[in-house]
């Protein structure tokens, strides 16, 4: 007979093989991940080091095909890549776990093999943060602390179901899972909208706090412009540094990420308004956005 610890190592190996077709390597200009497919063709991974632009990405059985950069979610800020004739299968997803439920990390490692990592779910809850505009409802922790050949990666249950995509962000020793139903849907909705660009304005912030003569309708911190680049959009609307930004289009700006969150969508192209503290009055400015390209 079989003894328990046996039986329990088949059976995890077996959901890692199962999953196994399914996590690809993604190669951005900087670094690789792993990846999830989640449909025909389309692959999720971590957005770090992938602005936008032509990637690669190696299959299970080694063979490597070219990518397009799709966009970024705009909830979980994962990465959606489209890779014709991939052929990988789609992940199926798996409902959201219980703490204390055994798991799997599944990646890649740098020469493309399975990585796998015991992974106990070891929180449930959320909302978590994104950005000042944008939160995950809900996330997963699991008792493995962030690894490269992790991120982008599967977490799997028993059965070689995706319960989500790990990131390589940590919280207290413990890494960050987006569970599938929203990670699937974030990517979905990226790949229905033709795919989300970049905006770009080509300036250097950092966050300030405004004096009190420069406080304007209750705002009371902007974005200072550290540095304007030669023929940016910016450069072009009359932008300097030392200006102050606080509003995009109407909408107030406090900090890098809601400025970064502004400018996805459909807004490379488009002329919009930035309003601006310039010493101790207001300036607004018609800039035109911009396509962020790959680094």
């Amino acid at each position: 007979m079989a003894s328990i610890l046996r039986t329990l190592s088949d059976e995890l190996a077996a959901a890692a093989d199962a999953v196994a077709p399914s996590v690809v390597q993604v190669h951005g200009p900087r670094r690789a991940a792993a990846g999830v497919v989640f449909d025909t063709d389309l692959v999720l991974t971590s957005s770090r080091g992938l602005d936008a632009g032509t990637v690669s990405a190696r299959a299970s059985d080694g063979v490597v095909h070219e990518g397009t950069v799709l966009g970024r979610g705009r909830m979980t800020s994962l990465a959606v890549v489209r890779v014709p004739g991939l052929g990988a299968p789609a992940a199926p997803a798996a409902a959201e776990p219980r703490p204390g439920a055994l798991a799997q990390a599944v990646g890649r490692t740098w020469s493309g093999g399975l990585f796998v990592a015991f992974a106990p779910v070891a929180v449930v809850g959320g909302p978590l943060r994104t950005g000042r505009a944008t939160e995950i409802p809900r996330v997963v922790r699991i008792g493995v602390v962030p690894h490269g050949a992790l991120t982008g990666g599967a977490l799997v249950d028993g059965d070689g179901h995706v319960l989500g995509v790990v990131t390589g962000t940590a919280i207290r020793g413990t890494t960050v899972v987006v569970p599938s139903e929203f990670a699937w849907a974030d990517a979905r909705e990226v790949v229905a909208a033709g795919g989300t660009k970049q905006g770009y304005l080509g300036i250097g912030s950092m966050p300030v706090l405004l004096a009190e003569g420069q406080r304007d309708g209750g705002r009371d911190r902007g974005l200072l412009v550290t540095a304007v680049a030669a023929g940016g959009p910016a450069a072009a609307a009359g932008v300097v540094v030392g200006d102050i930004i606080v509003a995009f289009d109407g909408a107030p700006v406090d900090d890098h990420d809601t400025l970064v969150a502004s400018l996805r969508g459909d807004r490379v192209g488009r002329t919009v308004t930035l309003g601006l503290v310039r010493g101790h009055g207001a300036v607004d400015l018609a800039v035109t956005v911009g396509e962020r390209q790959g680094r």
